[in-house]
């Protein structure tokens, strides 16, 4: 009997060995974490300046609409091109050494979430498509400033324009201010005013990188520039500044804010552009 005991008691045993714990409920996975969504642009603004980086080996590409410059750990150039804008959002840069070497810069900077391989942080809005300057092809990502939608720009209007806003003569000074932005001898930024004066002339201030005003005097019958002489810095017209022209260069002016016009005055080809202020910080 006592042979039978134990004998039923290693059967229990046994029984209660072989069976299973009850299965706890499994944790459920932490949610993945979503990727940082990339900086939407600006309303009524596009990208104007593209800062690329790439590895393996490491480069930068820095582009301008005017032109890009180029860097790696041992080198640098500068690239003369212009930063063109493509259907779907894309944006591509062609340049030529500034230095007449002949090599050549291509980069497609196309919208879409971008990591750096080496290097933790948000995604970057643009992934770069590059072709180097020694010929290999690289990838990278780029993030972007935004401007002015300049292409988009309404035309010039002086019908829509104030009593107090000295563009209502531009028609007439048009000829004027490029003289001067381009032969006054000035390096200029910009024309923050110009009025007529009698006996058919016409001044033109002429604003430059530092800051420096400087009057323009003009033939308007000639478009002779008559004198060029500094203006004191406590010296100010009526409306100055309200709108600012900016002469058209090779490639157009990137602005933060504001609005901006483009002033074609019966032709297709852009003589400069006029900028509003209003709203800037």
């Amino acid at each position: 009997m006592k042979r039978l005991m134990i004998c039923a008691a290693a059967a229990a045993l046994r029984c209660a060995c072989g069976k299973a714990p009850p299965a706890s409920p499994a944790a459920a996975p932490p949610p993945a974490a979503a990727a940082p969504a990339p900086t939407a642009a600006p309303a009524g603004q596009v990208p104007r300046v593209f800062a690329c980086r790439g590895n393996e080996p490491s480069w930068a590409l820095d582009i301008a609409v005017d032109g890009a410059d180029f860097r790696t750990l041992d080198a640098e150039a500068r690239f003369d091109g212009v930063l063109k804008a493509n259907e779907g959002g894309s944006f591509r840069f062609s340049g030529l050494a500034a230095d007449s070497t002949g090599q050549e810069v291509n980069a497609l900077m196309s919208p879409g979430q971008c990591f750096d391989t080496m290097a933790d942080g948000p995604a970057q809005p643009f992934i770069a498509q590059v072709l180097l300057p020694d010929g290999t092809e690289a990838s990278g990502c780029c993030r972007a400033e935004y401007g002015l939608d300049i292409a988009a720009a309404p035309h010039f209007d002086a019908a829509t324009k104030a009593p107090d806003d000295w563009s209502r003569w531009l028609a007439d000074l048009a000829p004027a201010l490029v003289r001067c932005t381009n032969d006054a001898g000035v390096d200029t930024v910009d024309v923050p005013v110009a009025w007529p004066m009698n006996r058919g002339k016409a001044t033109v201030r002429l604003r430059d990188s530092s800051g420096a005003r400087f009057d323009c005097l003009v033939d308007l019958g000639s478009n002779r520039i008559e004198d060029v002489s500094p203006v004191a810095a406590s010296e100010f017209q009526p409306g100055e500044g309200e709108p600012r022209w900016l002469p058209a260069r090779d490639a157009p002016p990137v602005l933060a804010c504001g609005q901006v016009e483009q002033v074609l005055l019966g032709g297709d080809v852009v003589l400069g552009y006029l900028h509003y202020a209003a709203g800037c910080d």
